[in-house]
């Protein structure tokens, strides 16, 4: 994340939903979304108490968040 802001596609681990959130970058280089996450919670009936693995891939397109359900 070069940027200290800019989008960010989140993707169910079996492809099925994506959504593109926004982030923003602090100064401590640590960031925060700020949009579209809610929307992915809800459209991929995320469950609170449910365990899930959350891995980022960095393309040619740049960062990429993957949810998976375990």
């Amino acid at each position: 994340m070069d940027a200290d802001h800019g989008e960010l596609p989140i993707t169910t681990g079996d492809g099925r939903t994506t959504v593109t959130a926004r982030f923003i970058k602090g100064v401590d280089k640590r960031a925060t979304i700020t949009k579209g996450w809610s929307d992915f919670f809800r459209w991929t009936h995320m469950n609170e108490g449910q365990a899930y693995a959350f891995g980022f891939k960095c393309t040619s397109k740049g960062l990429h968040l993957i949810v998976y359900s375990i």
